[in-house]
């Protein structure tokens, strides 16, 4: 089996497995995507009068007028409704962070203008001259870097803010301001890192994959997302999420990231990636987010083995494999349920290729419970009579894979495995599942 089988197409979310789809990346979803390029001079005005309205915002006679400033950006937004000039990048990135400036000494009166402005990001932002880009193009970066930085002032509100905003009904429409600019920010980062997956805005070498195409060179928006370190504020907002469609958008949006090997490492380097982890154990046999967030640990171990082995080399995590692998053994009936369970194969395929990872697969009792489902019935119950199995595999470990290790002969009796049958995604799943076994029990270091 190639490690490309069970990978969603970079271009349209399929799955080539067994003529069967995986569902579409939450970005796909979006509106019209794209952030840089497009020539098309009518598309936005040329005459907005920035330093009209930073005097607005900033002079002592009217800098405390707020509805005034909002009306301003809103009309601002309003004019460029198809688009931001690159030739207004740097008043645009002045302007961006004197309004997140305002929201973060809790000005949230600003709140909508910010979604205006971020909902205008979203779209491709349009050239007057077709030397637009090598002109104003470095300012990206910045203009991205300023625009997430928005995510640290509209972290969701805790129960302990109810008091200094006045009350139960003022914490709730505080926490709908604040989830509403982080869609925004997620939704825009969807359409930035999307758009250009395909070989028409990828430079492909002579019998070079696109998806290794875009590892290697990315396309120009991921350069731009690695250029502004997005990937930072963006865990850091991750982390404390609560609104379920600024998840499913935010994860989308890093799966295309993951997709570029500097991107990969970032989410890595940030702690991301045991986010991911939990949002699968939340996530468990239940919401398709999980198969997302497998598919993003899954670029982030081919693109970064070494940072990302490391990183999922703790004893907890491998506790939550474990659990996902026990969950999925027993009760994964369903296609996708099994499609799950070899792409979480995969991920501890990798994982296991660090020496010092393999230990902690057979003290968490991982590596009992994969050894059990690797068996036949006949085969693991005459090693249990004759002792070998305990022998090998320690008493503590094996009551646990005992407990979960009985099929029932019709595949769902008695609380027992699912019955590996001979479809394709079984017979991956045994080559997945023998071939990470064989590699643990090669290295010294185990019990074994």
């Amino acid at each position: 089996m190639t490690v490309g089988t069970l990978r969603l197409d970079a271009t349209t979310g399929a799955m080539p497995h067994g003529g069967k789809e995986m569902p579409p990346s939450p970005a796909q979803s979006s509106a019209p995507l794209g952030t840089m390029g497009a020539r098309n001079p009518a598309a936005a005005p040329d005459d907005i009068d920035f330093p009209a309205i930073m005097e607005l915002m900033t002079s002592r006679y009217t800098g405390e007028l707020v509805d005034r400033h909002v009306a301003a950006i809103r009309k601002v937004c309003k004019t460029c409704c198809n688009g931001f000039l690159l030739k207004h990048l740097e008043p645009l990135v002045e302007l961006l962070e004197l309004v997140v400036d305002r929201i973060s000494k809790g000005i949230y009166a600003f709140a909508p203008a910010m979604c205006d402005m971020i909902r205008v990001a979203s779209l491709p932002f349009v050239s007057c001259k077709a030397s637009d880009m090598i002109s104003y193009g470095h300012h990206l970066p910045e203009f991205i870097k300023v625009l997430v930085s928005v995510l640290n002032y509209s972290l969701p509100p805790t129960e302990e803010d109810a008091a200094a905003l006045g009350g139960p009904e003022a914490l709730e429409e505080h926490r709908a301001v604040c989830e509403r600019v982080r869609i925004e920010v997620a939704h825009t980062l969807a359409c930035w890192s999307r758009f250009g997956l395909d070989e028409d805005n990828v430079e492909v070498k002579p019998h070079q994959p696109l998806i290794q195409a875009i590892a290697d060179s990315g396309t120009p928006n991921l350069r731009v997302l690695w250029q502004s370190e997005v990937m930072h504020a963006l865990a850091t907002s991750f982390r404390s999420e609560d609104s379920p469609e600024a998840i499913v958008i935010t994860l989308g949006a890093i799966r295309d990231m993951s997709l570029y090997r500097p991107l990969a490492r970032q989410i890595t380097s940030s702690g991301l990636i045991l986010n991911l982890v939990q949002v699968i154990r939340v996530n468990l046999l239940g919401s398709d987010v999980l198969l997302v967030a497998a598919e993003v640990l899954w670029n982030v171990l081919e693109l970064d083995w070494e940072g990302g082995a490391e990183a999922l080399g703790q004893e907890e995590v491998i506790e939550c494999f474990r659990s996902f692998m026990e969950a999925v053994l027993t009760r994964g009936y369903r296609f996708k349920d099994k499609i799950f369970r070899n792409d979480m194969m995969v991920l501890l395929m990798y994982i296991s290729k660090r020496e010092e990872n393999r230990p902690l697969f057979a003290s968490t009792g991982l590596l009992a419970l994969l050894l059990s489902s690797a068996l036949g019935e006949p085969e693991r119950k005459a090693l249990e009579e004759a002792g070998v199995l305990p022998e090998l595999l320690g008493e503590g470990n094996v009551g646990h894979a005992s407990s979960v290790g009985r099929r029932g002969s019709h595949g769902k009796g008695g609380g027992g495995m699912v019955v590996l049958t001979c479809a394709q995604e079984d017979m991956e799943f045994r080559m997945l599942l023998w071939g990470t076994l064989a590699r643990c029990c090669s290295s010294h270091n185990n019990i074994l």
